[in-house]
């Protein structure tokens, strides 16, 4: 954690960190109620957008390809 991200965001002493998580966790629960898949794709990538212009860094470039396929062909015993 000495990396210069970390170091913009020092921890504060008397930080609780489950109770923050659970506050946050119960505001996305409400923003996203009812979302398609697609908008909870939208919703995070947007987080995901204001953090990083937050930490001052460039957006990775999103990946548009799958990450996980299954091919029939490749399962084990097909070889």
């Amino acid at each position: 954690m000495s990396s210069p991200l970390w170091q913009r965001f020092p921890v504060e002493p008397g930080l609780h960190t489950l109770e923050m998580k659970d506050r946050l966790q119960e505001r996305v629960m409400e923003d996203t109620k009812g979302a398609s898949p697609a908008a909870l794709v939208s919703y995070f990538r947007e987080a995901s957008r204001r953090f990083w212009q937050k930490a001052g860094c460039v957006y990775p470039e999103s990946v548009t390809s799958p990450i996980l396929v299954h091919d029939a062909d490749q399962s084990p015993g097909n070889d």
